[in-house]
């Protein structure tokens, strides 16, 4: 059986990558070769902030200083802890890493 992936369309770079179900769209990301924003890769930090413009997530644990239920309320997700439950469109908000 294979894994479940979805479309994830990152706005800012206007690349679209698969995610399987049970990775996190920054890890997809970076395999992809996408220069994503992020430090801490554990929900620490907010680096990976990003507006999430369509579809839905489940975040992974996470610490309450780098999201808080307000933010997620707006629509906001931390790439290194959200799995995708469907396709997606993401805009980060962080600054993309240099090279």
């Amino acid at each position: 059986m294979s894994a479940v992936t979805f479309k994830v369309r990152i706005d800012n770079t206007g690349a679209t990558i698969d995610c399987a179900r049970d990775s996190t769209i920054l890890t997809a990301a970076v395999l992809a070769g996408v220069k994503f924003p992020y430090a801490c890769a554990t929900g620490n930090c907010a680096t990976c902030i990003c507006e999430l413009r369509a579809g839905s997530v489940e975040l992974l644990p996470h610490g309450d200083g780098a999201l808080s239920a307000r933010q997620k309320a707006a629509g906001l997700t931390l790439a290194c802890r959200a799995q995708p439950r469907s396709d997606l469109e993401v805009h980060w908000l962080g600054e993309p890493l240099a090279g």
